[in-house]
């Protein structure tokens, strides 16, 4: 039986963007995964992604009753745990004497560390999707052994994940020590950093991520109505509009603000005037004013990113601006007036689709962002978000894809353009947008996975969308065969389960394999 979140929990969530959770299994699990990680990385490889099919005990965590409730409490019953993971290695800084502040920016890490220890949000990977203020991604940060503060915890900026970039420090924990097994759970875009270690032994450091595939419902312990702050919380700025809108998007009710916005303060570099204009309360002149916010971005390229430099050689990696919204592959960040679009009125579709008709791509990807903000109340604008799949710029179709897989029903019309997109290689997208070598293409068709993932819990076409998945395994991206598996185990068909079972013998894992014993 799962434990749900209790009504306090969650608005610590809310509040904070991070809880920590204490798995109810056995010590021993914990220090078994913790023994067999250093001996992996020490005599076969980082494991990267593959990490908990060569330590699949681990499974036994991330499946416990506590972990369970407190993901399914956030994310809903038919969560997903996505298919990147990372390990993430301190190693024993060498001057061991140095302190510095716990708001303090990239202190140095030891040599080899695989930690990054300056303030940050996390980019999507392997491709940018759009930053969400509402809980629909979740990072897991899994500590299998005690980590004191002299070993390096990591960090986080209480209620930071609805900052549009990276200020000024607050609200900053840092713990002092974490026990063995501690996991803590916070949403997606929480600023966070590595931490020095000062000891002698590497400290190793699990990270997971969850993913929402259907639409809010209560799904913790809930009991009480209103909002509320809760009992415990860190953060220090004031962000409640965004945290009651968040309250009601959960318990999925109209959200009511008794505060009048001011759309000067949108885009606004304070984090507070920012949050209380998008999820103010807005007159339907306010509305036009909005719309003519998007259309003001015309002609800026702002669907193009900044790239880097080095020695003299533009590089597939962003060349990142402050407060600069455009398009990169890290994580989008619209334009405000976007964000306090789909806040304001469940029907203010009917005012953002001819915004799809623009000419100019960021105004199309602004206004399609905000029908995939509104989730299944825009079902009806489906025909028109599906004729954008055929846009020649991978990145307004990527973004079409996420509009699509947040809106969930209606999406018949748009399932045989997915199915193409599956099946047709696209040779203007296959240029390198990092330096892993991933390409659009390869985002378009994980979307695309997502958005089926999420399909069938909507009355859609499941034969279909099965037909479509099972060419998805064929994908030579990892991303894409490892979410269409999940779909289509939870389709549950005999022909599904075929091509699932099939798929996964031919790459059984033997975990018994060893360096010394290969055979």
């Amino acid at each position: 039986m799962m434990k749900l979140l209790s009504d306090d929990t969650v608005r610590q969530f809310i509040v904070d963007g991070c809880i920590s959770l204490e798995p109810d299994v056995d010590d021993e699990i914990h220090a078994t995964i913790d023994r067999r990680l250093r001996r992996y990385i020490a005599t076969e490889s980082h494991l990267g992604n593959n990490v908990v099919s060569r330590i699949p005990i681990i499974w036994d965590v991330l499946r416990c009753s506590v972990i369970r409730g407190a993901i399914t409490s956030l994310l809903g019953p038919n969560y997903y745990v996505h298919p990147h993971r990372a390990i993430h290695t301190s190693t024993p800084v060498e001057d061991k004497t140095a302190n510095y502040p716990p708001d303090f920016n990239g202190p140095p890490m030891g040599k080899g560390s695989r930690a990054g220890s300056g303030w940050h949000q996390d980019a999507q990977s392997p491709l940018s999707r759009p930053r969400y203020h509402t809980p629909k991604f979740l990072i897991g940060f899994y500590f299998p052994h005690e980590t004191p503060e002299l070993m390096g915890p990591t960090r986080f900026q209480a209620g930071s994940y609805l900052y549009s970039e990276t200020v000024a420090p607050s609200g900053v924990v840092l713990n002092d020590c974490i026990a063995a097994g501690t996991f803590l759970l916070l949403h997606f875009d929480t600023v966070h950093a590595g931490w020095p270690n000062r000891t002698e032994t590497s400290r190793h450091m699990l990270k997971f991520i969850f993913t929402r595939t259907d639409s809010p419902q209560i799904t913790w312990d809930h009991r009480e109505r209103d909002w509320q702050m809760p009992t415990k919380y860190f953060a220090e700025r004031d962000l409640s509009p965004a945290w009651q809108f968040n309250w009601n998007w959960m318990r999925d009710v109209p959200h009511e603000s008794q505060d009048d916005a001011k759309v000067a303060d949108l885009n606004s570099t304070d984090q507070e005037k920012r949050i209380a204009a998008i999820y103010g309360r807005y007159s339907s002149s306010d509305i036009a004013t909005l719309i003519d916010r998007i259309l003001g971005l015309r002609g800026q390229g702002r669907e193009n990113r900044r790239l880097a430099v080095v020695d003299k050689q533009t590089i597939a990696r962003d060349n990142v601006h402050r407060d600069d919204r455009r398009w990169n592959e890290r994580a989008i960040v619209f334009d405000d007036a976007a964000y306090a679009l789909a806040a304001s009125d469940p029907q203010i579709a009917e005012d953002v689709v001819p915004l799809l008709a623009s000419d100019d791509p960021w105004i199309v990807m602004n206004a399609l962002f905000v029908l995939g903000e509104l989730g299944p109340r825009a079902s009806h604008c489906v025909p028109f978000v599906r004729k954008l799949l055929s846009h020649p710029l991978q990145q307004v179709v990527r973004t079409a894809v996420d509009a699509l897989t947040n809106i969930g029903s209606n999406l018949e019309s748009a399932l045989d353009p997915l199915h193409d997109l599956i099946r047709r290689n696209n040779t203007d997208w296959l240029e390198p947008q990092v330096m892993r070598g991933w390409h659009g293409q390869d985002q378009v068709r994980l979307n695309i996975a997502f958005c089926l993932l999420s399909a069938i819990n909507f009355d859609n076409d499941v034969e279909k969308i099965e037909r479509i998945l099972v060419d998805a395994l064929k994908d030579s991206n990892g991303y894409v065969a490892a979410v269409a598996v999940e779909a289509l185990t939870r389709i549950g068909t005999t022909n599904a389960q075929a091509h699932v079972i099939g798929y996964l013998q031919d790459r059984r894992w033997d975990e018994s394999i060893t360096i010394r014993r290969p055979f």
